[in-house]
């Protein structure tokens, strides 16, 4: 299902909260493939990790989503500056001391 950027951003802060501590023990990122990005690339454990994904609108909700998080919230991540039409989902995950970062 495909989320508006304040869907996604009530979603995503409530996980958050639910979860708890600080943003910056949070990694926010987009992709086209989020689970396949988070256990490759951020070796996240889909069963002992805490993660969320959702598909946005397009790669521009993407891009604002990820830098209301990084800028305004001071979450960990490497924002990104292009993508293609299907880099339409961004991800969170609570870091770990076995995730990348």
């Amino acid at each position: 299902m495909v989320y508006s950027v304040q869907q996604i951003k009530f979603e995503m802060l409530s996980y958050m909260k639910e979860y708890g501590g600080g943003f910056h023990d949070w990694y926010v990122g987009v992709a086209s493939d989020p689970l396949l990005t988070m256990t490759q690339e951020h070796k996240v454990d889909k069963e002992r990790d805490i993660w969320l994904y959702k598909q946005a609108l397009s790669f521009t909700a993407c891009r604002t989503l990820q830098r209301y998080f990084l800028e305004t919230l001071k979450t960990d991540g490497i924002p990104v500056q292009r993508g293609a039409d299907d880099t339409d989902c961004i991800y969170l995950y609570k870091k770990s001391e076995e995730t990348s970062p």
